[in-house]
C-alpha cells in the first residue's frame, strides 16, 4: 500500500482542493495518507527561496525531515519548501497545486489553473487546470431530511455571492444590478441565495432588503445546505470572483450562470471567458433555460495523470 502525505497552509481553499485530489487518487489505488498543516509564523512568512535554504540546513541536523512517502500533494505557497525537502530527503513523487513561487522545475508536477499561467514560462511539467479541483462533499441522510424540510421544491435556482478579496470586489452597484434581474425570474421557480465567507455584510444586507419576500438567504455557517444545492438545484447563478463555486457548478453539467462585476483581476475574466466561448457557463440577462455541455470535473483528470507516474 502506497504511502502519501498531505502539506497545506491554513487556508480551507488549499484544504478543499488537496482533499480533492487524494480522495480520487484513493479510488484509483490503496493509499495511506498522512496530513501537515504549516501553520502562519514569523519563519514562514519569507520569501520561499529563503524558506527552503534555512529548511535545508536544519534538514543536516534534525531526523524529522526523513522521508518515507510515495507521493506528496501540497497546496499553498508556504507548503512548497516543506514539500521539496522532504523529497529531496526521500525518493517520492511531489505534486503542488498552484504556484510554488520558486524551484518549479523540482517539482515532479505543478497542477495550476489556465488563467495563471501567463507567469510560469517553464511548462514541461505543468498540469493545466479549468478552474478549481473539487471535492465534491457528501450529505448524510440525517443533512438531507433537514434540507429536505427547508427547501423541499425542486426547480430551485441558487444564487452564490462571493465577496472581496485579492483579486475581486462586490459594490452595492453590482448587487443592486443583480437583484434586479434575479427578482424577474418566474414564480414557479425558488431563488436561494447563498453567502460566501468573504461576503460583507452591507452586500447580505443589501440581498435581505431588496429580495423578493418568497426567496430565501441562507449564511456561510455549518449549516449552510451549499452542497445540497449543488446537488439538487436546477439553475446556477454565481458572480464571477469565485472561481471556486463556479468550478464546483460546472461539475453538475447543469446551467450556470455568471453575474459579472465590475472589480474583477483580468485573469479571472479570462477564466470566465473561456468557459463561457465553450459555451459551459453564459452571462445572466433575467431568464433561465436549459443547455447541456459536459460537466467539467478536474479532480478526476488529474488524479488518472498522476496515478500514471507512481
Amino acid at each position: 500500500m502506497s504511502k502519501a502525505l498531505v502539506i497545506t497552509d491554513e487556508k480551507k481553499s488549499s484544504i478543499n482542493q488537496c482533499n480533492a485530489l487524494i480522495n480520487e487518487i484513493k479510488k484509483k489505488k490503496k493509499l495511506n495518507v498522512d496530513y501537515r498543516l504549516i501553520r502562519k509564523n514569523i519563519i514562514n512568512h519569507l520569501p520561499n527561496s529563503l524558506l527552503y535554504l534555512l529548511l535545508l540546513i536544519r534538514s543536516l541536523f534534525k531526523k524529522n525531515y526523513a522521508c518515507s512517502y510515495d507521493i506528496i500533494i501540497s497546496c499553498g505557497r508556504v507548503s512548497a519548501p516543506y514539500s521539496l525537502i522532504l523529497k529531496k530527503n526521500g525518493n517520492c513523487r511531489s505534486f503542488h497545486i498552484l504556484d510554488p513561487y520558486f524551484l518549479r522545475s523540482e517539482f515532479d508536477g505543478i497542477i495550476i489553473p489556465k488563467h495563471d499561467l501567463k507567469k510560469i514560462k517553464m511548462k514541461h511539467n505543468l498540469i493545466v487546470t479549468d478552474g478549481a479541483l473539487v471535492d465534491k462533499k457528501s450529505l448524510s441522510n440525517v443533512e438531507s431530511k433537514k434540507f429536505r424540510k427547508i427547501i423541499p421544491y425542486n426547480n430551485v435556482v441558487s444564487c452564490f455571492i462571493g465577496g472581496d478579496g485579492k483579486s475581486s470586489k462586490i459594490s452595492l452597484c453590482d448587487i443592486e444590478h443583480f437583484i434586479e434581474k434575479i427578482n424577474t425570474i418566474s414564480k414557479t421557480y425558488k431563488v436561494i441565495y447563498c453567502f460566501s465567507r468573504r461576503t460583507k455584510e452591507e452586500i447580505r444586507k443589501k440581498i435581505l432588503d431588496n429580495k423578493l419576500s418568497q426567496h430565501m438567504c441562507f449564511y456561510y455557517k455549518a449549516s449552510n445546505p451549499y452542497w445540497f444545492l449543488i446537488k439538487n438545484s436546477r439553475y446556477f447563478i454565481v458572480t464571477e470572483d469565485s472561481v471556486s463555486m463556479i468550478s464546483d457548478a460546472v461539475t453538475t453539467g447543469k446551467p450556470v450562470y455568471i453575474i459579472p462585476l465590475r472589480k474583477v483581476k483580468k485573469k479571472i475574466k479570462i477564466f470566465n471567458d473561456s468557459l463561457r466561448e465553450r459555451g459551459i457557463t453564459r452571462e445572466f440577462n433575467g431568464k433561465v433555460e436549459r443547455w447541456k455541455y459536459k460537466p467539467l470535473n478536474e479532480s478526476v483528470r488529474v488524479s488518472k495523470i498522476i496515478c500514471e507516474t507512481y
